[in-house]
């Protein structure tokens, strides 16, 4: 072979091996593990002071009904995105949501949460609080994993095999509710070996083996990113506003009248007894339960809207089954208003749930 003939065939190999070198990782085999499913379960929780970086694509198959106070929420679990990520803390984070209809990004600061809708170009920010319809952050596989591990017994816990999660080896962890309301038959979660983050979570319902929600890692830095990538200023011709509150739950959670009771259905309420509104969340892990009030007119709205799907009208409300999700909008009583209840549990149990409520809510 001629000197200029092989020169040419060792480029060649040279730009191979580096065209491949970032999906190498991606296809060798993930590291075996001895790590025990409880100790990995602490693993995940203690990860969540780390900082890191990367991309997220997460999807979901639960065909929501369509209300104009809850549009985000059928989007959100009804569809594929992507999502960019920037993790400097629980309190200190960005998160990009990019899909085919346009971009919204959203940043916490502290005690502010600020939506970015970059079409429109503009920014709204809010108080940020914990009790709210679920968003972006929430499918942010990290965050997803220690809500739904939250509580979990060690009876409910098994190891799966490892695996290859944007390129990094990640031992498995099986949780299967011991609750006999549960509609959810396993969360499966995958955890960077290095560092305990997870980096991949699937939730299987009880009525198929196909996940109704897959959340993954494909790009991941472990390294904190810096501070600017999650300070938010609002470029030159923005249209800048704040609301009292982020959304629907968080404004009744905090204005509404109500004072719910510490358990319905054989549930517990979650969340700091000082802190707690008048939205009721309860259950553990991924069996649970919320218990959102209405204004009048906001629940005529949504009973409407699920009366155009598939829902049925019963003594005890509006009821829908999604999935594994249940629904039921309340008829409400003289002083006792109308509740919207949803959650991972059975129909009979937001009907048993609904029934207490409307004997145990007080006013406040």
């Amino acid at each position: 072979m001629k000197s200029s003939a092989r020169r040419w065939l060792l480029v060649a190999l040279v730009s191979a091996l580096l065209a491949a070198a970032p999906v190498l990782p991606r296809l060798l085999p993930a590291e075996a593990s001895d790590v025990s499913a409880d100790r990995l379960l602490e693993r995940v929780v203690a990860s969540r002071d780390l900082g890191w970086s990367g991309e997220v694509r997460s999807r979901g198959t639960l065909q929501i009904p369509e209300t104009d106070s809850f549009a985000g929420v059928a989007d959100l679990l009804g569809d594929t995105s992507t999502l960019r990520v920037w993790w400097r803390s629980d309190e200190q984070w960005r998160v990009d949501r990019v899909r085919a209809s346009g971009e919204t990004d959203l940043v916490r600061e502290g005690d502010l949460l600020t939506t970015w809708r970059f079409e429109s170009e503009r920014a709204t920010s809010s108080p940020y609080a914990t009790v709210r319809l679920p968003d972006a952050s929430d499918l942010v596989p990290s965050q997803l994993a220690r809500r739904l591990l939250a509580g979990a017994d060690a009876a409910e816990l098994s190891r799966l095999p490892e695996r290859r999660v944007a390129g990094r080896s990640a031992p498995g962890l099986r949780l299967e509710p011991a609750d006999e309301q549960s509609t959810i038959a396993h969360v499966d979660v995958w955890a960077d070996a290095e560092t305990g983050l997870a980096l991949r979570v699937d939730v299987v319902g009880t009525a198929s083996d196909l996940p109704v929600v897959s959340t993954a890692v494909t790009r991941f830095d472990p390294s904190t990113p810096d501070p600017g990538t999650t300070t938010f200023t609002a470029p030159p011709g923005a249209r800048v506003g704040f609301r009292d509150a982020i959304d629907v739950a968080a404004g009744a959670n905090a204005f509404a009248p109500f004072v719910l009771p510490e358990a319905v259905a054989g549930l517990e309420r979650r969340g700091d007894p000082d802190e707690l509104g008048a939205v009721g969340v309860y259950g553990r892990g991924p069996t649970a339960l919320v218990a959102v009030p209405l204004r009048r007119g906001l629940a005529g709205q949504v009973r409407e809207q699920l009366s155009a799907s598939s829902a049925v009208r019963t003594d005890v409300g509006t009821s829908l089954e999604i999935g594994p999700l249940s629904v039921l909008l309340t008829e409400g009583g003289r002083g006792q208003g109308t509740f919207l209840l949803a959650g991972t549990v059975t129909p009979e149990v937001l009907a048993d749930a609904a029934a207490e409520l409307g004997e145990q809510v007080g006013r406040r």
